[in-house]
């Protein structure tokens, strides 16, 4: 029998969030700061990264470890390790660099707590945009705009593959990129009635609030994951790598997520192409 994935209690979500809100205004301090006119360097693995992504990840490290000091860390920028047990936070501290040197809104910071190797808790931070989609599993997905009080936010009405409103980050990994992958979005997007896009978190934050209908990342890390999962789910939408599988998300490296099961397996299927005939 498969057991329940753990939960955080109302009062640890109670004293975590003002910790975490700390942070990530903290971080905002760093990363508006060089909006626009930050200067992209090459990782060794060839991905972009600014001054921005590397002092907010610090700030936010410092934060966090504060709001739970016996949990792990892996960030993107400075690196951990993601045990089986026990707690972890990872930390994206800008998701869409390549937006934010341009100057573009259309990036986020990603926090999630990890219990167990299962997402706890999740967190899309919109700092451009003044906006947070947040999650804890069992207390449902939260939308806090600057200045307002927090407000419950679920994912849109079923509809069907050709009216789906979906978000796509890039097409990585895919027929139709640079370098040819294994996922078909050629076929996603004549399939859907409208793509767009979107881009990076920002694309699941509207997902949550019944904007997007879907939304599909063709190459994901764990930091990236962590925290859309609980977000997704709270708000009552279904999510999986893009092979369609629901387990151990967080070591996957494609993620898709939808407003019902039956709409994500439609684009998982679309995705996949059609089944190669085996040999008898």
């Amino acid at each position: 029998m498969k057991t329940a994935p753990p939960r955080l209690s109302e009062r640890e979500v109670r004293t975590m969030l003002p910790r975490i809100f700390a942070g990530l205004a903290a971080a905002d301090t760093i990363i508006l700061k060089h909006l626009s006119h930050a200067r992209i360097s090459l990782k060794e693995d060839g991905s972009e990264v600014t001054v921005a992504d590397r002092g907010a990840e610090r700030v936010l490290r410092r934060h966090l470890s504060a709001a739970r000091p016996d949990a792990a860390v892996l960030g993107e920028e400075y690196g951990g390790t993601l045990p089986t047990t026990g707690a972890c936070w990872l930390i994206d501290p800008i998701d869409g660099t390549a937006s934010y040197v341009l100057g573009s809104p259309m990036f986020g910071t990603l926090l999630s707590l990890v219990v167990d190797g299962e997402p706890v808790f999740g967190c899309i931070h919109l700092s451009a945009l003044r906006e947070t989609t947040y999650a804890a599993r069992g207390g449902g997905c939260w939308l806090r705009r600057a200045g307002d009080r927090p407000r419950r936010v679920h994912v849109g009405a079923a509809c069907g593959l050709g009216e789906a409103r979906v978000g796509l980050t890039s097409f990585k990994k895919s027929d139709i990129g640079y370098l040819r992958g294994r996922w078909r979005l050629a076929a996603v997007t004549r399939a859907v009635g409208r793509m767009r896009l979107v881009g990076d978190c920002v694309q699941y934050a509207l997902l949550c609030r019944g904007v997007l209908d879907a939304a599909i990342d063709p190459l994901m890390n764990p930091w990236d994951i962590g925290a859309l999962v609980p977000c997704v789910l709270e708000a009552g939408g279904s999510c999986s790598d893009l092979a369609g599988g629901t387990d151990d998300l967080l070591h996957q490296n494609s993620f898709v997520a939808a407003s019902t099961a039956t709409l994500r397996r439609a684009l998982c299927a679309r995705a996949r192409g059609p089944a190669r005939r085996g040999r008898r």
